[in-house]
């Protein structure tokens, strides 16, 4: 069975004939768009597909702000550079431990670990109008690194921070940085490769999964954009990079006597390139030699538009989007230097992104899920959770969050391995992947505990306040007003009169007729003196079930 089918069978709701039409469609129709600015009209439904996909939960207030702007202004901002936030903190000690000695850390790895990925949560939670989360994001599957492989969490966190710098910035600097991180040096091998034992785990990965990509094969060892050969001259290239031992902060640095000095001759693929061989320090130089003959194919900047589209737009790339969209948008790239922003800056213009058939047609990762619906149920401002609320404690929510998402196969800083995770490059499931028999309860008993309070064995589990919510609508008190305005806020495309009608009078259970009954308790509620016990009661008797539905729909699933 198909996971779009599966989806449907067990969430079971009135909703999954409306959800299976938008999938088939999504499906059949072909669109035909390029990369020309949309010059369409922009609103609200406009501003929240751009926050949507560039964003971890945007809400309500940012989504009318960006859309009361234009689309240029709206970019911008999305684009606009951001102010770096402060390391993790040890609870501890309630100072942070990324520039300390290895040995200062004694046997602490797993808890600064945890640390560290409930930090990177609360930024999620704690971001403003950006793309740059979800950039960092992106980038952490490309060059996907895992903690328990490297072992140290402040070589995770250097790595982390350099995606963070780089998120927008030059790609091919942002490679050569990669290549001589400590984190990756330690996770690809490459702090072993030297010219009497070349180790060619990083020179692969560097070009099938970083750059350049595959392609069909042509031949024993022989995959269109490289060769096995090239893949063993490469790794001759990379001899001598190691990391620095017992340094704090962690660094790497070049080892001449571990460099092989000798010529190194690459294939047909790059054009028979041979990179001359350098002794001493000027070996160092041989990194930039190579990654100029990467980049100089074209295919390189092909393969990294594809990675962007699917990332923020659909896993599926047919022939008329490799034309009108990854093709004009690598040329983009290519004459810009490698830079990421105007490629961007094009993309989240063009009249593709905008096109509706591609408009809430994929699913939301365990990430989106769970650190977007926390930002997002959070009325005024999500409180800092990227710091633990005083030193005794540890990151509290965020951990919870952290948890959560890695129960449903989205464990930040630990994807499966290097490919990142198999939703952005499995064919033929992509992002249905996400959803299965272990995920899709979990899905749903993470939402449900959003809004009660209580994860599934009653212990405690978050502060959101669904009355504050509600609050932020425009009409509260009035139940159909309350119903339409969640709706445009939580689900991607609005509701049908009988979806309406089962929210109200089945979720809610007002009865035809008494739908003042939810009027009278909202307002007697918020009366001077009416915040009593009985009447919160009463108001989230109707409220808490009508959240925990519209969280379960299958709409709710897609961003």
């Amino acid at each position: 069975m198909r996971r779009t089918e599966f989806l449907q069978t067990l969430i079971g709701t009135s909703s999954s004939a409306s959800l299976h039409r938008r999938r088939l469609e999504r499906r059949l129709r072909k669109s035909t768009t390029g990369i020309a600015e949309y010059v369409g009209a922009w609103d609200v439904s406009k501003a929240s597909h751009l926050l949507r996909r560039t964003m971890i939960g945007p809400r309500r207030a940012e989504v009318f702000a960006v859309a009361s702007g234009s689309l240029g202004a709206a970019v911008n901002q999305v684009l606009a550079e951001t102010q770096e936030p402060s390391p993790p903190i040890d609870p501890q000690t309630g100072t942070t431990w990324v520039n300390l000695a290895l040995t200062e850390l004694r046997d602490r790895g797993p808890q600064l670990r945890n640390y560290l990925k409930a930090w990177w949560i609360g930024l999620m939670v704690k971001q403003r109008i950006s793309i740059r989360e979800s950039m960092t994001l992106f980038w952490h599957n490309h060059f996907a690194t895992e903690t328990l492989v490297v072992q140290d969490s402040r070589m995770m966190y250097k790595q982390n921070a350099l995606l963070r710098r780089f998120a927008l910035g030059n790609f091919k600097e942002l490679v050569k940085q990669v290549t001589i991180d400590p984190a990756m040096l330690r996770y690809l091998n490459g702090e072993l490769n030297i010219k009497t034992r070349p180790d060619e785990n990083y020179a692969r990965e560097l070009q099938e999964l970083f750059t350049i990509g595959k392609g069909p094969a042509r031949g024993d060892g022989d995959y269109t954009h490289y060769t096995e050969q090239d893949v063993r001259e490469a790794a001759r290239v990379l001899t001598g990079w190691q990391n620095v031992r017992n340094s704090a902060p962690p660094a790497s640095e070049f080892v001449p006597n571990n460099h092989d000095t000798g010529d190194k001759f690459f294939s047909h693929a790059y054009g028979n390139r041979v990179i001359r061989g350098r002794s001493g320090v000027d070996g160092a130089g041989e990194l930039n030699d190579l990654l100029d003959m990467i980049f100089a194919q074209a295919e390189t900047a092909r393969f990294i538009c594809r990675k962007l589209y699917r990332w923020f737009v659909y896993y599926e790339i047919d022939d008329d989007v490799e034309q009108n969209v990854i093709e004009p948008l690598a040329a983009i790239f290519r004459d810009n230097n490698y830079e990421i922003k105007p490629v961007l800056e094009a993309f989240l213009k063009s009249e593709h992104f905008y096109d509706e058939i591609n408009m809430s047609c994929y699913i939301k990762t365990p990430i989106e899920l769970v650190a977007g619906s926390y930002r997002k149920l959070y009325p005024i401002g999500a409180p800092d959770l990227s710091v633990p609320s005083s030193p005794n404690t540890n990151y509290g929510i965020a951990a919870v969050l952290r948890v959560r998402a890695a129960e449903m196969q989205m464990n930040v800083l630990d994807p499966p391995d290097v490919a990142g995770w198999p939703a952005y490059y499995q064919v033929p499931s992509f992002h249905e992947l996400w959803i299965n028999t272990a995920t899709l309860p979990s899905r749903g008993a993470f939402t449900d505990a959003l809004i009660t309070g209580r994860d599934p064995s009653g212990r405690r589990f978050t502060n959101i306040d669904p009355i504050a919510y509600a609050a932020t609508m425009s009409n509260p008190s009035d139940p159909w007003k309350l119903v339409d305005d969640l709706a445009a806020d939580l689900l991607p495309f609005p509701l049908t009169d009988a979806q309406r009608s089962t929210l109200l009078y089945g979720a809610m259970g007002l009865k035809t007729g008494g739908e003042y009954d939810w009027t009278n308790a909202w307002n007697t509620f918020h009366a001077p003196g009416g915040n009593t016990a009985t009447n919160r009661t009463l108001v989230l008797r109707m409220l808490e079930p009508l959240l925990t539905f519209m969280l379960r729909m299958p709409e709710y699933q897609l961003a």
